[in-house]
Order: C-alpha cells, then sequence, then structure tokens
C-alpha cells in the first residue's frame, strides 16, 4: 500500500463555497475495480480534510495489490478515529461510496460505519436543482465544466479500471500518476462544486432593481405575439452563466455575473402568475381562475375540480403604471421561485 498526502491553499471559484465549508468537513472518494460490492474491489480511498479556512489536506491510500484492500480500509479507520470529522461530502457517495466502503469493510470484519457522521451528497442535492439547471448531464466532470472548474486528468472512474489492472501486473509511473490525479482532481473538485448552489440564492432571494417592458414579435408561422421583458441587476454574482425554460409557465431565464434577464408570454396584455402549492387550489373552468380551497365553499362542487400545475394561476395585467412600480419587482421575484 502507498499513502500520498499533501496539505495545499483550497482555491475558491465562488464566495458562497465559504458559506458551505467548515471545519471539520471531509471529502470522501472511492476508486473500485466495478460496481459490484461483492465481486469488486476498492484499490484507492482519497480523502480530504478542511482543516482550516481554505487549507485543505489531502490524503489517498493506494493499493499496490487488490490484497492490500484491508490496509486501505485500516487506514482509513485510523483516520477517522484520530480526527474530530463532522460532516462526510460526497459526490453521489450516499449510493455509492459509502455503501461500498461499509460492504468491503464488513467483508474484511473492519469496524467501519458512518452513521454518527452529518453527510452531504453533492450529486442527490444539485439534482434536487434540475428544473432550472437543466443540464445535460450531472457527472462530477459536466458540473466542472458547467461552473469553469478546470481539471489535467481525462479520464473516467470507468477508463482507469483497465490501467489499474494492468498496474497489478506491470507497475510503471505513468499509471501511477493518472490513477492518483483522478482522485486527486476529483476530491479537489467537490468543495467548488458547491459554487452550484448559488443559483438557489438567485431563485429564492427577493429581486430588486428590475426594469419591464413589453415587446411583440412574430412566430414562424406568422402568429403576432406579445411578451415581457424583465432586466435585474443581482446583488451578488453567480458562477457561471444559466438558461432555462420554465417547463409549465414558458418564462425563459438567460442570468450570468449580476445580471437576470427574463422573458414571459403575455395574453391581451396579462400575464400568468402561476402557484407552485396546486394541489391547496381548486380550479374554476367556467371562469378559467383558480381560488384557494379555503375560498372555494363559494361554488358548487360540481363546479370545480382540482388544480394542476397547467392552471393553477392568476393574472396580472401589464400596464405602463405596473412596468413603473415596485410591483415588478415583486412580479419577478414570484416568477423565479416557481422555479423552486
Amino acid at each position: 500500500m502507498q499513502t500520498w498526502t499533501k496539505t495545499c491553499t483550497l482555491s475558491v471559484i465562488h464566495p458562497i463555497v465559504n458559506e458551505f465549508l467548515h471545519i471539520g468537513d471531509l471529502f470522501l472518494d472511492i476508486e473500485t475495480t466495478g460496481l459490484s460490492r461483492t465481486n469488486h474491489q476498492i484499490y484507492l480511498i482519497g480523502i480530504a480534510a478542511l482543516v482550516d479556512h481554505n487549507i485543505i489536506t489531502v490524503n489517498q491510500f493506494f493499493a499496490d495489490q487488490l490484497t492490500d484492500e484491508a490496509n486501505l480500509l485500516s487506514a482509513l479507520l485510523l483516520f477517522m478515529q484520530e480526527h474530530s470529522i463532522q460532516r462526510i461530502l460526497t459526490f453521489n457517495g450516499n449510493r455509492f461510496d459509502l455503501p461500498f466502503l461499509t460492504a468491503r469493510a464488513n467483508i474484511h470484519q473492519i469496524p467501519i460505519s458512518f452513521d454518527s457522521y452529518e453527510r452531504f451528497d453533492i450529486y442527490q442535492e444539485v439534482r434536487k436543482r434540475k428544473n432550472y439547471l437543466q443540464l445535460q448531464s450531472y457527472r462530477q466532470k459536466s458540473l466542472e465544466q458547467f461552473l469553469g472548474i478546470c481539471r489535467e486528468d481525462l479520464y473516467s472512474g470507468g477508463d482507469l479500471i483497465k490501467v489499474y489492472l494492468q498496474y497489478t501486473k506491470h507497475p510503471t509511473p505513468e499509471a501511477v500518476h493518472l490513477l492518483q490525479l483522478h482522485n486527486y482532481e476529483d476530491l479537489l473538485g467537490m468543495p467548488n462544486l458547491l459554487a452550484v448552489f448559488a443559483y438557489e440564492r438567485l431563485f429564492s432571494s427577493t429581486i430588486c432593481n428590475c426594469i419591464g417592458e413589453k415587446n411583440t414579435y412574430f412566430e414562424l408561422d406568422g402568429t403576432d405575439c406579445e411578451e415581457l421583458l424583465i432586466t435585474c441587476t443581482l446583488p451578488f454574482q453567480l458562477p457561471g452563466t444559466i438558461s432555462c425554460q420554465h417547463p409549465v409557465s414558458k418564462t425563459y431565464i438567460h442570468a450570468y455575473d449580476q445580471t437576470l434577464r427574463l422573458r414571459i408570454p403575455l395574453c391581451q396584455h396579462l400575464a400568468r402568475l402561476y402557484y407552485s402549492d396546486y394541489k391547496n387550489y381548486y380550479y374554476i373552468p367556467s371562469e378559467g381562475i383558480s381560488i384557494h380551497k379555503s375560498v372555494a365553499d363559494i361554488y358548487d362542487k360540481s363546479l370545480r375540480e382540482k388544480a394542476t400545475p397547467e392552471n393553477c394561476y392568476t393574472t396580472v395585467e401589464i400596464s405602463d403604471t405596473f412596468l413603473h412600480s415596485a410591483q415588478l419587482s415583486e412580479f419577478a421575484s414570484h416568477v423565479l421561485r416557481y422555479f423552486l
């Protein structure tokens, strides 16, 4: 078994990362010979501990041979016993890394348990934001590319299985470098992936400094259409550009740096203001409106039906007075929260 240790200064790409990180955080990532906890083994365990405000210490335990797996697990257990760890952060670790480690530790009768630690799975948390991130892939490298995080490693974990198995037969410095680098950059990349949660602030904040205007345009079939354009200056900076359209409201968002632009469809100068808690509303087909359950008794049961995401809205008249009032910012903030 080989052990590699390196202490470095964490280069944070966005201030929100510092809000998430705390002394006692431990980033963890493993490399395995396959996906089966029974038939495959761990050949590299990487951990990165935040030891100061922006100082991180990386330890990597590497198996020169498959028979070294128990030694890797023992090294991890010793580290966890000797250090004050409060939270374990992983990328898809709740489904893969931690269960895999537990299963392999049980096979070797090594008492590793993660039950007493707080856990934060970056992958699972990011997937919850699919509604507005709308990325083609949520793999770690895809998120790093989206956030502008650069890395030297060009391989996937799957690609490196063959490299490792070949290494156990014919060890070379080049193979070790590739195996170590991939795990090392996965570990150092994880803290900066937390920058993606800056977008949560965008969609949950009260937006001010808004300028609105109505615009008309023609569809390809010649249909005359109208839309509301809103431009806002944000009080914080975003880590990268985001462009998305809500599947129900059809509102389109383009945001970058400290600039936010919204395109909202209009119908006869009216904008739809959707409610996310549609299960608490009824839809009145005869009037084309949605009302809260608390006042639904004014309509006979035969005249109402359960609201759906598509029809649970009220309308707002987009007049010149509205465009030059505080209502514009309130409206923009509500539209953004609907993406959550």
